[in-house]
């Protein structure tokens, strides 16, 4: 009779913690690492025992999480509100992400990371050059933390204004 209450209680909160998940992905995609840690939390909160595992990878095979899904979602919604592809790696390393699936998902999409550069360069920046080396340093370590390699920076910095690419 215990055993079937124990069972019982197992079987409430393993559908607790499977409609939290689903909430969470109902609201916007996220990565299985990200998921696992948020229902371990509650998990831990209410003092469940309930097999993380499996559950995530149901809902994988339903398809309502997808770590590609994620990562295509990620690396568009970043790299067009003017990041580099280094913060890129660094978001997927933050969530979990394996880097090839990163390196794919930004290889599809194609990015001109030139452009990008020059782009949050001129928002940040201004479309003027940098009058001193003070100043391009300035802009060059902007740039440098919003995660563009030395050869985007070189080609923001120096992309004269009333040049379009």
């Amino acid at each position: 009779m215990q055993n079937q209450n124990v069972a019982t209680e197992q079987k409430k909160q393993t559908s607790a913690l499977r409609y939290k998940a689903i909430g969470l992905l109902a609201r916007r995609e996220q990565s299985r690492n990200e998921l696992q840690r948020k229902l371990h939390i509650k998990a831990v909160e209410n003092g469940w025992i309930v097999d993380l595992e499996s559950l995530l990878d149901d809902l994988q095979r339903l398809g309502l999480q997808s770590d590609l899904r994620f990562s295509e979602v990620l690396v568009r919604s970043k790299a067009n509100v003017g990041y580099g592809p280094s913060r890129l790696y660094q978001w997927g390393v933050q969530y979990g992400l394996d880097r090839d699936l990163v390196f794919r998902q930004m290889q599809e999409q194609q990015f001109d990371w030139f452009e990008k550069a020059l782009q949050q360069k001129r928002k940040h920046c201004g479309w003027a050059l940098a009058s001193s080396l003070k100043e391009r340093s300035k802009q060059a370590k902007y740039l440098y933390q919003r995660g563009f390699a030395q050869e985007h920076i070189y080609y923001a910095l120096d992309m004269h204004p009333d040049k379009q690419p």
